[in-house]
């Protein structure tokens, strides 16, 4: 029953991820077919940029919190919700524009999340049914119309919901213009010209392994600062969307996490190892290039497509998530929370595992073992700075039983602890058949 449950909880988030991604893609849809270049409006904070600050993070809350007999003197309540982007743009000039965020999903049970654009059209933010701990990287493509030329009025809003008090976090806010390739700001920064692709080879000497590198021509290498690499496939949904089939990854503090790898000089490659992604066909790698000049811009080149694993022969992969995640995900003043993850095969038989998860990192307080696994303590979290983690760590086979591993939390701090966010833990397990 159990699992019939957590399966109609999902089928739930996926229907409910898909009606805000659709909201957004409404507007003026992105083709990936071609490559693209981006330029970067990014808050800031400070008066000097139209934003004052009230608090080290920029923070959404419902209405009811202003009233609230504890809440209503923080500095958190403070915020109005409301942050401002320049984005000195001719909007006749640009062929596109999005809006790119990295949020903490707040406090679990938060409800309506929304964002209103120069008081014009009003998108959906992810709102996940439930209380669970969340993150969202969501790019939402704009109405040209709902931006100036100028300081654009970014108005966040949310909800109670079933909370004790509707709240999350911007961390990050970009405003992104489409520039097409004919655009003057090209043509004067000699990028007019400029294109490159994405080639995936198979690695000398390396099993189930991709060597993918940028294509480029000789005389636009000094131009590239950096060159982050991402791949579409079926994994764990690290990034907190509620897909496993998608581009993979996500940003902190505006740096690439989970993605492929990045480069910052000449051989422009990285290595793609696929010994432990399920089989599968159909998967896609993509580059992000960065200038040194304009720093301000980037280019997202077309995805190569056709990619799949090699044949294993005698082996598999499996992602096995949690058969009993918890609500409120989250551990603090000595409550320990627990999870299990089922694994119905014989220990003997698995090659190699790693847990997967990603956790908002409130801190752990004076507990050591703050994260175990089967009593066995892993490193998952920081030193408390409230800021989101996603760990990939390897298991010693030894650690792993048939049937139920248990997962522990337990943190002593007096207020927020640590909390695994959605998908929650999983295993991944490549093992014998």
């Amino acid at each position: 029953m159990s699992r019939h449950i957590h399966l109609i909880k999902h089928v739930v988030l996926c229907f409910v991820l898909l009606g805000w991604t659709l909201a957004a893609a409404a507007a003026e849809p992105a083709s990936e077919d071609r490559g693209r270049f981006l330029r970067l409006w990014w808050y800031e904070p400070g008066i000097e940029n139209g934003n004052p600050v009230t608090n080290r993070r920029f923070r959404v809350n419902s209405p009811e919190a202003v009233l609230h007999e504890s809440f209503s003197q923080r500095s958190e309540t403070k915020s109005s919700g409301m942050l401002q982007v320049l984005m000195p743009e001719n909007l006749l000039q640009i062929s596109g524009a999005e809006l790119a965020l990295e949020m903490w999903g707040g406090h679990p049970g938060t409800a309506n999340r929304r964002v209103t654009l120069n008081g014009r059209t009003t998108y959906p933010l992810p709102n996940i049914p439930g209380e669970h701990c969340t993150h969202f990287y969501p790019v939402l493509r704009l109405k040209k119309t709902d931006l100036v030329n100028g300081h654009n009025a970014v108005q966040f809003a949310c909800d109670q919901g079933s909370t004790f008090w509707g709240h999350f976090i911007v961390d990050q806010a970009c405003l992104r213009a489409e520039l097409p390739p004919e655009h003057a700001d090209l043509k004067q920064a000699g990028l007019d010209k400029f294109t490159a692709s994405v080639r995936a080879a198979e690695e000398g000497g390396i099993a189930e392994a991709l060597r993918v590198s940028l294509q480029v021509g000789p005389e636009f290498v000094v131009r590239i600062a950096a060159v982050d690499f991402e791949a579409r496939y079926e994994g764990f949904d690290e990034n907190g969307d509620g897909q496993t089939n998608d581009w993979h990854g996500f940003t902190k503090a505006r740096q690439p996490v989970g993605h492929l790898g990045s480069a910052t000089s000449a051989p422009l490659e990285t290595s793609w190892n696929l010994s432990m992604l399920p089989a599968q066909q159909n998967m896609a790698i993509r580059a992000i290039v960065h200038f040194n000049d304009p720093a301000n811009l980037i280019y997202v080149t077309p995805p190569l497509g056709g990619l799949a694993t090699q044949k294993r022969d005698g082996a598999s992969v499996r992602v096995v998530a949690p058969k009993d995640l918890p609500t409120r995900f989250w551990s603090r003043a000595n409550r320990l929370k627990t999870c299990n993850i089922d694994l119905d095969m014989d220990p003997t038989k698995i090659e190699r595992a790693e847990l997967h998860v990603a956790v908002w990192d409130g801190g752990a307080g004076t507990v050591q073992n703050y994260f175990t696994l089967n009593g066995r303590p892993l490193t998952v979290a920081g030193s408390g700075k409230h800021d989101t983690i996603y760990s990939r760590v390897p298991l010693q086979l030894s650690w792993l039983v048939r049937g139920e591993n248990r997962i522990g939390l337990l943190s002593d701090t007096e207020h927020h602890g640590i909390e695994v966010l959605l998908p929650g833990p999983a295993i991944v397990v490549r093992s014998r058949d």
